[in-house]
């Protein structure tokens, strides 16, 4: 998911040449390389993995997933991974279309009932792509109101189009949220029980999922955020960060649907997110030209940039390599998922508070350990 609210500035920036030892990892006699040491320094409070092939390299928690409680962020900790969802919704429509269920071509007035006409054109391709024309998000709905399927579907239809279908990319989770509408036409199924049942088990991902992952409330992350009242808003005073709770708190509160399903709400592990990646690299669960589709440069998200769309996947270059790649987010947690295939380099940080993720540093750790991948 993009945030739903507004990134902050960062507090700080984190600068300064950073190197790496050959190995990625230093005996407790060594000194820790100093990204290690400022990141231990900085205010993030999160994972980081670093894997290449089926080895991992490093990997480190850092700060509190309950500041209350003083429970600090570990390798069992789960954590919302917002927008890395879009990917495993890609897979399944890649499943059923591989099982001639779905069509990428077809439109989506082949599955959906009385769809207006200016979205009569819109194919699976231009979901999968970001492709459609549909807006970023609903105009008027709360993140996590409940809601009906089949009235909310109608809804989404009825929304104005920002662009024709298949003119330019542009980012929609609404988007996303159609397709898991049509994962659960074509299969019969539940979007995530199909996800789960033919993505997530067979790929050994047991945390990963929404309301269908089994997780112990006090392995979740709380989340945390400084969101201004309207007197800090209108005296531009800086409000203190707080807990918004964890990220399946809507869930316990109040079961129900929510529209951002199929793009979002997927919580997981570093250590599923590295299992994740194996299988992407090692080409299972779909078919090689189905990945290929997958990772296909389909709609240029900035062509300046050199960045495109494929389906569930951003492609571009970072540091001169091949990167494929996604960010989530719901406002307040932000994960990120690289990886490099010309070097098969796996990178993954998660956070619990966006306001304190150390961009810069973290770009800067990419950069070095792609640099010593490549001379070693």
């Amino acid at each position: 998911m993009q945030p739903t609210r507004t990134k902050p500035k960062l507090r700080s920036i984190i600068a300064g040449a950073l190197t790496l030892v050959a190995t990625l990892a230093v005996s407790a006699s060594e000194p820790l390389p100093p990204w290690q040491q400022k990141l231990e320094q900085s205010a993030f409070s999160g994972t980081v993995l670093i894997a290449k092939s089926d080895t991992l390299i490093f990997q480190q928690s850092f700060g509190l997933a309950d500041r209350e409680k003083q429970r600090a962020f570990d390798n069992t900790t789960v954590f919302d991974i917002g927008s890395l969802t879009k990917q495993f919704t890609a897979t399944a429509v890649m499943q059923l279309v591989e099982q001639g269920k779905l069509s990428l071509t077809a439109t989506i007035d082949n599955y959906l009932a009385d769809v207006p006409a200016d979205k009569q054109q819109i194919t699976i391709h231009h979901l999968l792509s970001n492709s459609s024309g549909l807006p970023t998000n609903p105009p008027s709905i709360s993140f996590y109101d409940v809601i009906d399927s089949e009235s909310y579907t109608r809804q989404v239809l009825q929304l104005p189009l920002v662009a024709a279908p298949g003119e330019r990319y542009h980012y929609s989770n609404l988007g996303y949220y159609l397709l898991a509408q049509l994962i659960e036409m074509a299969s019969g199924q539940n979007w995530e029980a199909y996800i789960q049942q033919h993505i997530l088990l067979p790929a050994g991902l047991t945390a990963t999922g929404y309301r269908l992952a089994d997780i112990p409330q006090h392995r979740l992350a709380i989340n945390y955020g400084a969101d201004p009242n309207w007197l800090q808003r209108a005296f531009g005073l800086q409000a203190k960060s707080r807990s918004v709770g964890d990220s399946l708190q809507h869930l316990r509160q109040q079961p129900g649907k929510r529209w951002f399903e199929g793009s979002g709400g997927f919580v997981s592990t570093a250590q599923d997110m590295q299992r994740w990646y194996q299988i992407i690299q090692t080409g299972q669960i779909l078919t090689a030209a189905s990945w290929q589709l997958m990772f296909t440069p389909h709609i240029a998200e900035n062509t300046e940039k050199g960045s495109y769309y494929g389906y569930g996947w951003a492609i571009d270059k970072q540091h001169g390599f091949n990167r494929i790649n996604h960010t989530g987010s719901n406002g307040y947690s932000y994960a990120t998922f690289d990886y490099y295939p010309d070097v098969g380099l796996f990178i993954f940080t998660a956070s619990n508070d966006i306001d304190n993720y150390p961009y810069p540093l973290l770009t800067e750790i990419k950069q070095s350990v792609l640099e010593v991948i490549t001379s070693g």
